[in-house]
Protein backbone atom coordinates (compact mmCIF):
# COMPACT_ATOMS: atom_id res chain seq x y z
CA UNK A 1 0.00 0.00 0.00
CA UNK A 2 1.30 3.45 -0.63
CA UNK A 3 2.59 5.00 2.43
CA UNK A 4 -0.19 7.95 2.25
CA UNK A 5 -3.26 5.61 1.91
CA UNK A 6 -1.47 3.85 5.47
CA UNK A 7 -1.38 6.99 7.02
CA UNK A 8 -4.86 7.95 6.29
CA UNK A 9 -6.23 4.77 7.70
CA UNK A 10 -4.36 4.48 10.61
CA UNK A 11 -6.29 7.19 13.10
CA UNK A 12 -9.27 5.37 12.98
CA UNK A 13 -8.17 1.82 13.94
CA UNK A 14 -6.54 3.31 17.54
CA UNK A 15 -7.71 0.86 19.90
CA UNK A 16 -8.81 -1.15 17.77
CA UNK A 17 -6.75 -4.46 18.53
CA UNK A 18 -7.83 -6.81 15.82
CA UNK A 19 -7.84 -4.66 13.17
CA UNK A 20 -4.42 -2.72 13.83
CA UNK A 21 -3.33 -6.41 13.98
CA UNK A 22 -4.40 -7.38 10.85
CA UNK A 23 -2.82 -3.48 9.37
CA UNK A 24 0.19 -4.83 10.48
CA UNK A 25 0.32 -7.87 8.41
CA UNK A 26 0.07 -5.72 5.51
CA UNK A 27 3.44 -4.23 5.29
CA UNK A 28 6.82 -5.22 7.00
CA UNK A 29 7.67 -1.18 7.87
CA UNK A 30 4.06 -1.64 9.85
CA UNK A 31 4.65 -5.01 11.21
CA UNK A 32 7.62 -3.64 12.99
CA UNK A 33 6.39 -0.43 14.00
CA UNK A 34 3.58 -2.52 16.05
CA UNK A 35 5.37 -4.99 17.22
CA UNK A 36 8.02 -5.42 20.03
CA UNK A 37 11.60 -7.26 19.72
CA UNK A 38 10.17 -10.35 19.92
CA UNK A 39 7.03 -9.93 17.70
CA UNK A 40 4.10 -9.20 19.85
CA UNK A 41 1.47 -6.76 19.05
CA UNK A 42 1.89 -3.77 21.13
CA UNK A 43 -1.39 -2.95 22.25
CA UNK A 44 -2.67 0.12 24.28
CA UNK A 45 -6.16 -1.10 25.26
CA UNK A 46 -7.74 -4.67 25.13
CA UNK A 47 -11.59 -5.30 25.58
CA UNK A 48 -13.14 -8.46 25.20
CA UNK A 49 -15.71 -10.86 26.16
CA UNK A 50 -14.53 -13.68 24.64
CA UNK A 51 -12.55 -16.21 25.83
CA UNK A 52 -10.75 -17.59 23.14
CA UNK A 53 -9.87 -13.74 22.05
CA UNK A 54 -8.54 -13.12 25.18
CA UNK A 55 -6.32 -16.95 25.32
CA UNK A 56 -4.89 -15.67 22.17
CA UNK A 57 -4.59 -12.17 22.77
CA UNK A 58 -2.33 -12.91 26.11
CA UNK A 59 -0.41 -14.82 24.01
CA UNK A 60 0.03 -12.54 21.59
CA UNK A 61 0.30 -8.82 23.10
CA UNK A 62 3.29 -7.26 24.71
CA UNK A 63 2.43 -6.59 28.38
CA UNK A 64 4.58 -3.77 28.85
CA UNK A 65 2.78 -1.35 26.60
CA UNK A 66 -0.97 -2.25 27.82
CA UNK A 67 -2.35 -0.05 29.50
CA UNK A 68 -6.17 -0.99 30.04
CA UNK A 69 -7.24 -4.49 30.27
CA UNK A 70 -11.08 -5.02 30.54
CA UNK A 71 -12.79 -8.79 30.38
CA UNK A 72 -16.05 -9.45 30.87
CA UNK A 73 -17.12 -13.58 30.42
CA UNK A 74 -20.65 -13.01 32.25
CA UNK A 75 -22.53 -13.08 28.40
CA UNK A 76 -19.76 -15.62 26.87
CA UNK A 77 -21.75 -18.59 24.98
CA UNK A 78 -21.87 -21.37 27.84
CA UNK A 79 -20.66 -23.69 25.34
CA UNK A 80 -17.71 -22.37 25.33
CA UNK A 81 -17.18 -21.83 29.13
CA UNK A 82 -14.86 -25.19 29.33
CA UNK A 83 -13.33 -25.09 33.27
CA UNK A 84 -10.28 -25.92 31.89
CA UNK A 85 -9.84 -22.97 29.39
CA UNK A 86 -11.34 -20.90 31.87
CA UNK A 87 -8.69 -22.16 34.12
CA UNK A 88 -5.64 -21.61 31.48
CA UNK A 89 -7.14 -17.84 30.87
CA UNK A 90 -6.61 -16.99 34.57
CA UNK A 91 -3.17 -18.70 34.65
CA UNK A 92 -2.04 -16.74 31.61
CA UNK A 93 -3.34 -13.34 32.72
CA UNK A 94 -1.62 -13.77 35.83
CA UNK A 95 1.55 -13.97 33.76
CA UNK A 96 1.15 -11.41 31.59
CA UNK A 97 0.27 -9.07 35.05
CA UNK A 98 3.77 -9.23 35.55
CA UNK A 99 4.86 -7.35 32.54
CA UNK A 100 2.29 -5.38 32.46
CA UNK A 101 4.05 -2.12 33.70
CA UNK A 102 1.66 0.56 32.41
CA UNK A 103 -1.41 -1.16 33.21
CA UNK A 104 -4.21 1.32 34.85
CA UNK A 105 -7.16 -0.60 34.72
CA UNK A 106 -8.23 -4.20 35.15
CA UNK A 107 -11.61 -5.44 34.94
CA UNK A 108 -12.22 -9.14 34.94
CA UNK A 109 -15.95 -10.27 35.48
CA UNK A 110 -15.90 -14.14 34.97
CA UNK A 111 -19.23 -16.40 34.06
CA UNK A 112 -21.02 -17.50 36.59
CA UNK A 113 -21.67 -21.10 35.44
CA UNK A 114 -19.20 -23.33 33.37
CA UNK A 115 -20.65 -25.71 30.42
CA UNK A 116 -21.76 -28.24 32.74
CA UNK A 117 -23.91 -25.75 34.70
CA UNK A 118 -21.68 -26.07 37.82
CA UNK A 119 -20.81 -23.05 39.70
CA UNK A 120 -17.43 -21.58 38.04
CA UNK A 121 -15.22 -21.54 40.92
CA UNK A 122 -11.29 -21.36 39.97
CA UNK A 123 -8.89 -23.93 41.11
CA UNK A 124 -5.98 -23.25 43.87
CA UNK A 125 -3.41 -23.07 41.05
CA UNK A 126 -5.55 -20.39 39.06
CA UNK A 127 -6.13 -18.63 42.05
CA UNK A 128 -2.18 -18.58 43.08
CA UNK A 129 -1.16 -17.44 39.70
CA UNK A 130 -4.15 -14.07 39.63
CA UNK A 131 -2.33 -13.45 43.32
CA UNK A 132 0.88 -13.87 41.95
CA UNK A 133 -0.01 -11.66 39.23
CA UNK A 134 -1.45 -8.82 41.32
CA UNK A 135 1.26 -9.00 43.66
CA UNK A 136 3.55 -8.69 40.41
CA UNK A 137 1.21 -5.92 39.11
CA UNK A 138 1.86 -4.12 42.38
CA UNK A 139 5.61 -3.20 41.87
CA UNK A 140 4.86 -1.18 38.96
CA UNK A 141 2.52 1.04 41.24
CA UNK A 142 0.42 2.31 38.09
CA UNK A 143 -2.74 0.20 38.57
CA UNK A 144 -5.69 2.76 39.52
CA UNK A 145 -9.10 0.46 38.98
CA UNK A 146 -9.59 -2.77 39.63
CA UNK A 147 -12.57 -5.25 39.02
CA UNK A 148 -12.71 -8.52 40.28
CA UNK A 149 -16.52 -10.19 39.33
CA UNK A 150 -18.33 -13.54 39.81
CA UNK A 151 -14.34 -14.87 41.47
CA UNK A 152 -15.58 -16.60 44.63
CA UNK A 153 -13.16 -15.30 46.98
CA UNK A 154 -13.07 -17.15 50.60
CA UNK A 155 -11.70 -16.28 53.36
CA UNK A 156 -9.87 -19.16 53.46
CA UNK A 157 -8.34 -18.08 49.51
CA UNK A 158 -7.92 -14.48 50.19
CA UNK A 159 -5.32 -15.48 53.79
CA UNK A 160 -3.91 -18.28 51.81
CA UNK A 161 -0.40 -17.39 51.42
CA UNK A 162 1.22 -18.68 47.92
CA UNK A 163 4.95 -19.30 46.48
CA UNK A 164 6.44 -17.53 43.68
CA UNK A 165 8.56 -20.11 41.50
CA UNK A 166 11.53 -18.42 43.06
CA UNK A 167 10.64 -18.96 46.58
CA UNK A 168 9.90 -22.38 45.99
CA UNK A 169 13.21 -23.13 44.53
CA UNK A 170 15.26 -21.51 47.02
CA UNK A 171 12.83 -23.51 49.96
CA UNK A 172 14.02 -26.84 47.51
CA UNK A 173 17.49 -25.74 47.53
CA UNK A 174 17.43 -25.77 51.20
CA UNK A 175 15.68 -28.82 51.73
CA UNK A 176 18.31 -30.27 49.73
CA UNK A 177 21.04 -29.01 51.30
CA UNK A 178 19.88 -29.91 54.76
CA UNK A 179 17.03 -32.66 54.24
CA UNK A 180 16.24 -33.31 58.28
CA UNK A 181 15.23 -29.62 58.79
CA UNK A 182 13.84 -29.11 55.25
CA UNK A 183 11.61 -32.17 55.79
CA UNK A 184 10.53 -31.50 59.39
CA UNK A 185 9.72 -27.76 59.39
CA UNK A 186 6.54 -26.10 57.57
CA UNK A 187 6.87 -23.77 54.52
CA UNK A 188 8.40 -20.28 55.83
CA UNK A 189 6.21 -17.22 55.74
CA UNK A 190 9.64 -14.89 54.33
CA UNK A 191 8.53 -14.05 50.70
CA UNK A 192 5.18 -15.98 50.50
CA UNK A 193 2.18 -13.42 49.19
CA UNK A 194 -1.54 -13.25 50.33
CA UNK A 195 -4.59 -12.21 47.83
CA UNK A 196 -5.04 -9.33 51.32
CA UNK A 197 -1.62 -8.87 51.10
CA UNK A 198 -1.31 -8.23 47.09
CA UNK A 199 -4.21 -5.83 47.03
CA UNK A 200 -2.61 -3.50 50.29
CA UNK A 201 0.36 -3.16 48.24
CA UNK A 202 -1.71 -1.62 45.06
CA UNK A 203 -0.88 1.80 46.97
CA UNK A 204 -2.23 3.96 43.50
CA UNK A 205 -5.63 2.22 43.39
CA UNK A 206 -8.35 4.26 43.39
CA UNK A 207 -11.27 2.14 42.75
CA UNK A 208 -11.85 -1.49 43.86
CA UNK A 209 -14.80 -3.55 42.10
CA UNK A 210 -15.80 -7.01 44.17
CA UNK A 211 -18.80 -7.79 43.49
CA UNK A 212 -20.76 -11.11 42.53
CA UNK A 213 -17.53 -13.02 44.66
CA UNK A 214 -19.53 -14.57 47.67
CA UNK A 215 -18.17 -12.87 50.03
CA UNK A 216 -19.44 -13.68 53.43
CA UNK A 217 -19.67 -11.38 56.40
CA UNK A 218 -16.13 -12.94 57.44
CA UNK A 219 -14.13 -11.91 54.69
CA UNK A 220 -15.80 -8.49 54.25
CA UNK A 221 -14.53 -7.82 58.05
CA UNK A 222 -10.74 -8.35 56.30
CA UNK A 223 -11.48 -5.76 54.25
CA UNK A 224 -11.21 -2.30 56.20
CA UNK A 225 -7.38 -2.71 57.09
CA UNK A 226 -7.12 -3.04 53.62
CA UNK A 227 -8.75 0.15 52.55
CA UNK A 228 -6.98 1.89 55.26
CA UNK A 229 -3.81 1.14 53.99
CA UNK A 230 -4.88 2.55 50.15
CA UNK A 231 -4.22 5.92 50.50
CA UNK A 232 -5.41 6.84 47.15
CA UNK A 233 -8.70 4.73 47.29
CA UNK A 234 -11.93 6.79 46.20
CA UNK A 235 -14.53 3.95 45.82
CA UNK A 236 -15.05 0.76 46.69
CA UNK A 237 -18.56 -1.58 44.96
CA UNK A 238 -19.25 -5.26 47.42
CA UNK A 239 -22.67 -5.34 45.48
CA UNK A 240 -24.53 -8.77 45.40
CA UNK A 241 -22.72 -10.38 48.16
CA UNK A 242 -23.43 -12.60 50.94
CA UNK A 243 -22.86 -9.73 53.32
CA UNK A 244 -25.54 -9.05 56.25
CA UNK A 245 -26.86 -5.41 56.58
CA UNK A 246 -25.08 -5.70 60.52
CA UNK A 247 -21.90 -7.19 59.02
CA UNK A 248 -21.91 -3.97 56.16
CA UNK A 249 -22.55 -1.65 58.97
CA UNK A 250 -19.51 -2.49 60.33
CA UNK A 251 -17.36 -3.10 57.47
CA UNK A 252 -18.75 0.53 56.82
CA UNK A 253 -17.77 1.78 60.81
CA UNK A 254 -14.09 0.19 60.10
CA UNK A 255 -13.74 1.86 56.38
CA UNK A 256 -11.89 5.29 56.27
CA UNK A 257 -14.26 8.25 55.65
CA UNK A 258 -13.35 9.09 52.66
CA UNK A 259 -14.21 6.20 50.93
CA UNK A 260 -17.84 5.44 49.13
CA UNK A 261 -18.91 2.15 50.24
CA UNK A 262 -21.09 1.10 47.27
CA UNK A 263 -23.41 -2.46 47.28
CA UNK A 264 -24.84 -2.00 51.28
CA UNK A 265 -28.59 -2.46 49.77
CA UNK A 266 -27.38 -4.49 47.03
CA UNK A 267 -26.34 -8.16 48.87
CA UNK A 268 -27.66 -11.62 47.73
CA UNK A 269 -29.12 -13.96 50.46
CA UNK A 270 -29.12 -17.61 48.71
CA UNK A 271 -26.74 -20.00 48.01
CA UNK A 272 -25.13 -22.44 45.93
Amino acid sequence: LPRERVAAALPPLLDCAWLVAQLACTTRGLAVALSDGAGRLRVGSVVTCRLDSLVAGLARLSPPDLEVLRVDLSAENRERLCRQEVERAVKELGECLAGAAALRVLSVRLASFDVSMGRLRLSPDAWEALTLGLGALARHQRLRSLELSSIAIKSSQATRAVKGPQQVSRQLRRAASSPARGAGMGAPAGGALTFLQALRQLSELEELVLTYDEIFGSTAQLLPSVFSDLEQLKRVDLARNHISKEEMQAVRRATPAEIELCGEDQQTFFFY
